[in-house]
């Protein structure tokens, strides 16, 4: 089994689709859900930064530090040249490694937002990468996390991923044609509903492409769910974290947790 290479979709998203208009997009899902008009005085942790373009987004709402990583050296590479693109600020630091590796994570300091979005689940053991995850919160900080909800579908999911990592590029084209038709065009045009509106306007999700999360959908291989129980009680009871926001969507779920303070 062919684990799917996150980065090279993301080197093509920042080739094609980076706009200034994006990234105020991501900026303003992250302060939105945060709650905050930005995030001046803060530091700023991205795990698993992908194209790059959140940790941008950390950096324009005012982030005083952030640091970046991913295990993909595609997405490393692409998060580099957004930050060289940026100007190269000295604020903002690209780092290649696993959330998963103790060795790596050992050199990595605290910060007050902990951020990780739809990616924990893809590590092959999401528990795991969320508790090393929560190991990163300042007292007081945030752990911004998406994660992938289980539903009556998911093992349906699993079979479709696998045949997509295994499939030729044509097979691949074939299945995102066929995702596209069955779960957009299709159900649209049934309503009544423009799915080129749809498609058009799906920037203002995070600054994402519709495209790119096509391929990000079908191709997302290790892939893991939890319940929404299941993840408020390993966070509660294990982590100790306090949750404060809670964002539901078609398949992840966001989720805001705090850290108190420790107590004297």
């Amino acid at each position: 089994m062919t684990e799917f290479s996150f980065g090279r979709n993301w080197d093509q998203f920042i080739k094609n689709y980076l706009t200034e208009e994006r990234v105020e997009a991501a900026k303003k899902h992250i302060l939105d859900f945060l709650e905050i008009p930005d995030l001046k005085g803060r530091s700023f942790l991205d795990i698993g930064c992908g194209s790059g373009i959140h940790s941008l987004a950390a950096l324009k709402a005012g982030a005083a530090k952030v640091i970046s990583f991913d295990v993909d050296p595609y997405s490393v590479e692409t998060t580099r040249r957004v930050r060289e693109m940026s100007g190269s600020p000295e604020t903002w630091d690209v780092l290649s490694g696993s959330i998963l590796d103790e060795k790596f994570l050992s050199g990595i300091s605290l910060a007050d937002i902990v951020y990780s979005w739809g990616v924990l689940h893809h590590t092959g053991n999401m528990w795991k990468a969320v508790e090393n995850a929560s190991r990163f919160i300042k007292d007081n900080g945030i752990f911004y996390v998406a994660l992938y909800v289980t539903t009556p579908k998911s093992d349906y999911w699993v079979r479709i991923k696998k045949r997509y990592n295994t499939a030729s590029s044509a097979g691949k084209a074939f299945m995102e044609q066929w995702y596209m038709w069955r779960h957009l065009i299709i159900p649209y045009f049934m309503r009544s509903k423009d799915p080129l509106k749809y498609i058009l306007e799906y920037k203002q999700k995070r600054g994402m492409s519709y495209f790119t999360d096509v391929k990000d959908w079908l191709g997302g291989y290790p892939y893991e769910h939890a319940k929404i129980e299941e993840v408020l009680k390993f966070c509660r009871e294990k982590l100790g974290l306090e949750l404060a926001g809670l964002g539901t969507g078609e398949a992840c779920i966001e989720y805001l947790f705090k850290k108190s303070g420790k107590r004297s």
